[in-house]
């Protein structure tokens, strides 16, 4: 009996225990109500900037705080601290109220996470956490800056996770180039760009500094500068064609292959290696080169795309490649055909215009590869005094509107223009010379509000009748396929002397040439011509 009585004093007191617990919440919203204490429970920030801040820049936190229940706002008085990435804790005050927060001029120098943690003051209770994140700010240029010149260069300012920073204030420390203002100050607008005016006297580094802290920096370059000769021990076209196209190429899917003794099937191959995005190599006609192959496997290329027919590069070369690469003959019957069929993988970009040359004019046609490759025009072929079949088929499929003849009336004749002219717009950009209409060409495309840029100079010497013995050199054609990736553009020389046109040429608008570069051996362009080159150059 005594056992029975002390069970059920036991069970009752646990009955008055659960009804506690199951009062308390109503009591504790109850002695708030009462005004005894508020419980702090929830942390919102007012804004994305709120919780992400710049490092070293001075920032308001702006928070909303939310109490039991979470419906209704906080207002009693808060502290709050920060944790940074490594642990240390700085404490801070805070005002306002009501529900709205504010911590003032808080400035952080670490990058990475931080725990906010907002906490009542007595007799209120409870706290409330956040994450603010610090980000970097960094810099991007449009282009470097130049020695003695009035630059004029866009800056953009963001976090480094890539968002804008738009109505900040940085400024631009030149004094390590002699620049006047040595320091100039901007202020970003709403896309988080500014343009930068600087006058540097001397070469060096230009700092942009944001909250105290170098965030960029910007190289200042000498007006002009020579780029180490490529090629210089390469005895062949072969070998020249493998460092050419290492010069552009860490790796290739596609590779264009083309004969190293006669270049009237790959005139049009520049705009082709543009668009593939393929160096040129060459080999020899029968046998494939040893040295070709290599090169074909450092680069991993896959598919390789063979300019002209089996007299051009045998079925042999062909049969041996097809064993681990897939290989793309482009070949007609003539270097006219072919040029055709190349214009056909090419296109034509917007301007609707097409280059024709001379067929066996081969500077004409190599003078404008570089362009036509970086424009993705393509380059057709012609006789003197007719039109073949293939061109006039190649311009109707390419939707062509603009033609532009390359050379003089001596290689392409006056009769051809004419037939020309009842269904297209054109025009001849032709000089006394290859060299002069080469100027010529430079003339009419080289954009100085934009230089193209490097000037790569090889020899001129691309067709058979230009050398006493052994190969034309390929140099400019190789070239034309580096340059057209690379922005800049080539200018064909005589082996030591600077051609007529050429020398006019690079004497009015060398300011425009901020860097140059020789490409093959020293029989294409002598050692001497190439100091000539420099001094002529320099700026």
């Amino acid at each position: 009996m005594i056992k029975k009585k002390r069970i059920q004093k036991v069970l009752s007191l646990l009955l008055m225990v659960f009804l506690l617990i199951g009062m308390l919440p109503g009591v504790l919203i109850a002695a708030e109500e009462e005004g005894e204490y508020i419980t702090l429970r929830g942390l919102e920030f007012v804004s994305e900037e709120d919780s992400t801040l710049i490092l070293g820049e001075p920032t308001t936190v702006n928070l909303k705080l939310n109490r039991i229940p979470t419906s209704k706002l906080f207002t009693g008085g808060v502290n709050a601290t920060l944790t940074d990435p490594d642990g240390k804790v700085t404490h801070y005050s805070v005002s306002g109220g009501s529900g709205y927060y504010n911590i003032n001029n808080v400035i952080l120098y670490t990058p990475g996470d931080y725990t906010l943690k907002v906490s009542a003051v007595a007799p209120n209770k409870g706290s409330a956490t956040g994450i603010i994140k610090v980000l970097d700010a960094v810099t991007t240029v449009t282009n470097p800056l130049v020695v003695n010149k009035e630059n004029s260069i866009i800056v953009k300012l963001t976090d480094s996770d890539g968002n804008i920073l738009p109505q900040r204030s940085v400024t631009v420390d030149g004094s390590d180039v002699d620049a006047s203002p040595a320091n100039q100050s901007y202020t970003t607008l709403n896309d988080g760009t500014f343009v930068l005016k600087m006058t540097p006297t001397k070469a060096g580094n230009v700092n942009i500094i944001f909250s105290g802290k170098v965030i960029g920096t910007i190289p200042v370059n000498s007006a002009f500068e020579v780029g180490d000769r490529i090629g210089s021990l390469a005895m062949d076209n072969v070998a020249l064609s493998v460092e050419v196209a290492k010069q552009g190429w860490s790796s290739a899917a596609n590779v264009i292959l083309a004969r190293d003794d006669q270049f009237s099937d790959s005139l049009a191959a520049a705009p082709l290696s543009k668009k593939l995005d393929a160096p040129i190599l060459m080999t020899g006609s029968s046998t494939l080169d040893s040295r070709t192959l290599a090169g074909i496997r450092e680069l991993g290329a896959r598919n390789i795309y063979i300019v002209g027919g089996t007299v051009a590069i045998s079925q042999s070369i062909e049969d041996t490649l097809s064993k681990d690469f897939t290989v793309t003959r482009i070949a007609g019957q003539q270097g006219y055909d072919t040029a055709a069929l190349i214009s056909a993988q090419v296109g034509i970009d917007p301007s609707q215009t097409v280059y024709l040359a001379n067929g066996h004019a081969i500077p004409d046609a190599i003078a404008i590869s570089a362009f036509a490759g970086a424009q993705g025009n393509p380059i057709l072929l012609t006789n003197r005094d007719v039109l073949p079949a293939s061109t006039l088929q190649a311009l109707v499929n390419l939707g062509a509107s603009n033609v532009v003849l390359l050379g003089g009336t001596a290689v392409i004749s006056s009769s051809v223009e004419n037939q020309l002219s009842s269904n297209y717009l054109v025009k001849r950009w032709g000089g006394y010379d290859r060299y002069d209409t080469q100027s010529i060409i430079f003339q009419n495309l080289l954009d100085k509000q934009a230089p193209q840029s490097p000037l790569y100079f090889t020899s001129g010497l691309v067709r058979q009748d230009d050398v006493s013995s052994g190969k034309p050199y390929a140099d400019a054609l190789l070239t034309a396929a580096l340059a057209a990736k690379n922005g800049g553009f080539v200018a064909m020389t005589q082996p030591n002397t600077i051609p007529s046109g050429l020398n006019y040429y690079l004497l009015f608008n060398k300011g425009y040439i901020s860097k140059s570069v020789v490409v093959g051996n020293n029989r294409g362009v002598s050692y001497n011509l190439e100091q000539q080159l420099q001094q002529l150059l320099k700026h």
